[in-house]
């Protein structure tokens, strides 16, 4: 009367194994997602200081040019040219290059950059400027380390 019970038993090693499985399977992608969700915010933070930088370098650069407009207007009172160009140069000091006749400035903005400006001073007759240049540059030359550290038997 040996009789065996097979109704009564629950096989639940295979069951746990594969819940185990999904619950670290999930686990592992919700790792992943919070440290790739932190390294995305870090760079929009870091691509906001950015642009932050650069609308006040530009914004300086607009202060720039006004200072130069001002400076001009004062100086359309000349009787000819090389007056003119000779208070242009009282007027705006060294930000005007007397060989070249324009007028330039560099405004320091995060990271290693400048804002370059550059105003091509008019004759007397046409008064004003002309802007050449105004865009974003390294202040700094990078030196990269191109050499490849090969391990010679040594």
């Amino acid at each position: 009367m040996n009789e065996k019970r097979s109704g009564g038993r629950i096989n639940i090693g295979t069951s746990s194994l594969i819940l185990i499985f999904i619950i670290l399977c999930l686990t592992t992608f919700g790792l992943l997602s919070l440290s790739s969700a932190g390294s995305d915010w870090k760079l929009a933070q870091k691509n906001a200081e950015s642009v932050k930088g650069y609308y006040e370098a530009d914004s300086r650069g607009v202060e720039f040019v006004a200072m130069v407009e001002e400076a001009l207007a004062r100086c359309s009172q000349a009787a000819d040219d090389k007056e003119y160009l000779r208070m242009v140069q009282e007027e705006l000091g060294s930000f005007y290059q007397e060989e070249t006749g324009m007028a330039q400035a560099e405004i320091e903005m995060l990271y290693g950059q400048v804002l370059h400006i550059e105003l091509e001073i008019n004759r007397k007759e046409e008064a004003g400027y002309r802007i050449l240049a105004w865009k974003v540059s390294h202040s700094v030359d990078y030196d990269i380390d191109k050499s490849i550290p090969v391990w010679t038997g040594d």
